[in-house]
């Protein structure tokens, strides 16, 4: 339906951004925008503190009017088509809006979200798909916090802008940003 891709900002890890860099071969700061931190929000990537604020990194999106007049927030990828990086797109779109249940093992859980207009699950091939990917969102959110904590750790660690922020992660992350 395209409701994520035209209504939110997509939050991004450190492997979603080396991974879309790779793939398109734009330099991260076209692609990366910065959002203060809020709260309560619906996600659990952390903030990174940057000049002594917290901000969640999510893909640019613009601001544009739906025929109702209301604000819509289009993601930088999202083309007539769909998504222009399908392939490279983030684990959150790959995931969204399910998770793991916990009490549940192999099931998927149903985020309470604002996006999703039909209440769904998907089944079979597709399902496992979904199970799969979430295993790797959770490998790399893990990896993203263990980064984000060594940079949030203190005061001399806080970085002053996103720049520095990413060649401090590259150099912490399994993969590389520029590589």
């Amino acid at each position: 339906c395209n409701n994520c891709c035209t209504s939110f900002g997509v939050c991004l890890t450190i492997a979603d951004i080396i991974r879309i860099e790779k793939e398109t071969k734009i330099f991260p700061l076209s692609f990366i925008d910065l959002v203060l931190d809020y709260s309560p929000r619906e996600r659990t990537e952390p903030a990174v503190t940057l000049n002594n604020k917290k901000y969640i990194l999510v893909l640019k999106h613009e601001f544009t009017e739906n025929e109702d007049k209301k604000e819509k927030r289009v993601c930088t990828f999202f083309k007539e088509g769909g998504c222009s990086i399908y392939e490279s797109r983030p684990y959150l779109c790959r995931t969204y809006p399910f998770t793991l249940d916990q009490k549940q093992k192999g099931e998927l859980k149903d985020v309470q979200n604002r996006a999703c207009v039909v209440f769904w699950q998907p089944t079979g091939k597709n399902k496992q798909e979904y199970l799969d990917n979430l295993n790797v969102y959770f490998k790399q959110i893990e990896e993203y916090k263990t980064i984000v904590d060594k940079g949030n750790q203190n005061k001399k660690n806080h970085k002053k802008d996103l720049k520095e922020f990413l060649e401090f992660a590259s150099k912490l992350s399994s993969s590389k940003i520029g590589d």
